[in-house]
């Protein structure tokens, strides 16, 4: 870039030579003097090699006197203290990554581990539905007691580790045979309970086939032996396997209700 002071100080001492400003601003023994003298030369005149040696030499010292300020140092340590902090800042924020990873990997293991302790712990809706429905679909909106009865076939279900598909058939077995309603007076002969069993039929005393946990029990004991694939046959012919009612398709009206109720007391979804 050009400067108009520079050019103006040029045409005003032509003479004047770096190294004759030199000693001037040290304060060498040539000074100003050592200038003058230097630009009364002629051209042909070379400096006194004394001036001329002195000079750069003291420029330099000085320069070098200058050059080691002490803020180099203090940028060193800065420069070396902000590394550290860095260092330090990237190590916590490494550490509080890994715990974090840490917890959520042990987070998911804990659930995983829950899972696979409990085969229960939810279902999905297809695991309830190997077969399909047949015929058209009823429903009926159960009362608190019904919904507890269901879920007491549902547990009895889980207890004896049988698939949940189990439980469907039951439901509905039961509630085409009392409705899901606990019956403690004999109907139909001596028929009693959630499925109407009968004592004169083997399944057990009147104050036991009426404890819906027993009933459950003996119906999924005889489903297990009287109807071993009743996960790839319609849900009324499993139902007429165990039960032997003259009204065999009947079981299959309410297998949509059976499947949605034993889906929502597994999944935490009934009411309460």
């Amino acid at each position: 870039m050009r400067s108009d002071a520079s050019q103006s100080w040029t045409r005003k001492y032509p003479a004047i030579t770096v190294a004759a400003l030199a000693g001037t601003v040290v304060g060498g023994p040539g000074g100003v003097a050592a200038a003058m003298t230097i630009g009364s030369h002629s051209p042909n005149t070379s400096p006194t090699p004394a001036t001329a040696d002195i000079v750069p030499k003291a420029a330099a010292t000085t320069q070098s006197a200058s050059a080691k300020p002490t803020p180099v140092a203090t940028s060193v340590k800065t420069s070396a203290s902000a590394s550290a902090s860095a260092k330090a800042s990237a190590s916590a924020s490494a550490s509080a990554s890994a715990k974090a990873s840490a917890s959520a990997s042990a987070s998911a293991s804990a659930s995983a581990s829950a899972s696979s302790s409990n085969p229960y712990a939810s279902v999905s809706w297809g695991a309830l539905e190997p077969v399909a429905f047949y015929g058209t679909q009823s429903t009926f909106t159960p009362s608190a007691d019904q919904w507890d009865n269901a879920r007491t076939i549902v547990k009895v279900a889980e207890q004896r580790g049988m698939p949940l598909y189990a439980a469907v058939v039951a439901v509905a077995t039961a509630m085409q045979e009392s409705r899901l309603i606990n019956l403690t007076t004999a109907t139909n002969a001596d028929s009693l309970g959630l499925f109407q069993q009968r004592p004169s039929q083997g399944w057990g005393t009147a104050a036991q086939i009426t404890d819906p946990t027993y009933a459950a029990n003996a119906f999924l004991a005889a489903l297990e032996s009287d109807a071993p694939d009743y996960q790839s046959i319609y849900l009324w012919e499993a139902a007429q396997d165990v039960q032997r009612s003259g009204y065999p398709t009947a079981y299959a009206q309410w297998q949509s209700q059976a499947t949605t109720m034993v889906y929502d007391i597994v999944n935490g979804e009934a009411p309460s």
